[in-house]
């Protein structure tokens, strides 16, 4: 009996049809396989990028509380004020560089520097 199971199975497993069965079985579950790596991986990066993203917004989150904490005292409002609006207080005089190398206050009215065709004219007195 045992020889008899045994050419069974020798017979069954090299039958051509059931080779080219069991060959494609394997195909479609290893295309199965890849196809479910593929998709971890997509997964594992798009996570990645989602946690980097959530990091930046946290930081975001606690500048602008910074910030909003900042602005709710008077000294931080009065920067702010100064800062952006260039706000001074009655006897005080505001420094604007206009370039590098010249300073003026908010006094002084900064003259424009005139182009060649000005200089030209000027040459002539008009």
């Amino acid at each position: 009996m045992q020889n008899g199971n045994h050419k069974f199975w020798w017979k069954l497993m090299h039958n051509p049809f059931i080779t080219i069965i069991a060959l494609a079985l394997l195909f479609f579950l290893a295309r199965s396989a890849w196809n479910v790596h593929r998709s971890a991986d997509l997964i594992s990066n798009k996570l990645s990028q989602t946690e980097e993203e959530a990091d930046k917004l946290r930081l975001e989150q606690q500048s602008l509380s910074a910030k909003v904490d900042n602005l709710s005292t008077p000294d931080g409002i009065e920067s702010e004020l100064r800062v952006k609006y260039r706000a001074v207080k009655d006897g005080e005089s505001v420094a604007v560089i206009v370039n590098n190398d010249q300073a003026s206050t908010s006094n002084v009215v900064a003259v424009p520097e005139k182009g060649w065709w000005e200089s030209f004219i000027g040459w002539f007195g008009f």
